[in-house]
């Protein structure tokens, strides 16, 4: 669903075998999807399943379906309401942000643009506004600070002074991420070839 000034956001649901079920877009929840996506200590197939119960308001009514049925909706879900297709491939970007180690600094920069307290819209606030709006923070605001130092060329001697490029490598090694060479897409093709390569009978034999 794309973000359209007539959009009512309301309509978060879909239809499976006649019944109507619901997708929870909230935006903290979305983040909690994403933070459990990158949570080792789960087997890709559980990732699936966790990924359904937490998006499917139903999703006890869904529980016994076969999975590859599971798979099928996630593949779903994930393309219709988050805008990630599993069916193509991913392309290597740099990372640039990480909703986790970020946290803090997009907190700060909705309180200070937009005097939004993200706490308090916890289950209210839906995942494409929280999306419009971190996306056109002021330029000046902490989190878009940290961005452009992250995506910063060091200037040469040439270009700027002694004092200003130790400050620009100190900026950038404040606000460096862990893993910024990483495909921002692995964990999606992780699950994609797990479930090719045989996690419908991982799921049946454990």
């Amino acid at each position: 669903m794309s973000f359209t000034l007539t959009s009512t956001f309301d309509d978060d649901c879909f239809e499976y075998e006649g019944k109507v079920f619901h997708v929870d877009m909230a935006f903290d929840n979305i983040l909690r999807l994403f933070e459990m996506f990158d949570d080792d200590s789960l087997l890709e197939w559980e990732k699936i399943l966790w990924a359904l119960e937490i998006l499917i308001i139903e999703y006890d009514e869904l529980r016994e379906i076969p999975f590859d049925e599971q798979f099928e909706l996630f593949k779903f879900l994930m393309k219709e309401y988050l805008e990630i297709d599993l069916e193509k491939p991913a392309e290597e970007q740099k990372k640039i942000m990480d909703y986790k180690k970020d946290a803090e600094l997009i907190y700060a920069s909705f309180f200070a643009v937009y005097k939004i307290d993200l706490f308090k819209l916890h289950g209210k606030l839906h995942w494409k506004k929280f999306q419009a709006l971190l996306t056109h923070l002021d330029d000046n605001s902490p989190f878009k600070q940290a961005i452009g130092y992250r995506t910063m060329k060091v200037p040469t001697a040439k270009e700027a002074s002694k004092e200003y490029i130790q400050h620009v490598r100190k900026m950038k090694q404040l606000y460096a991420l862990e893993d910024e060479q990483r495909n921002v897409d692995a964990v999606f093709d992780a699950l994609v070839q797990t479930f090719k390569a045989g996690a419908k009978v991982v799921k049946q034999d454990g």
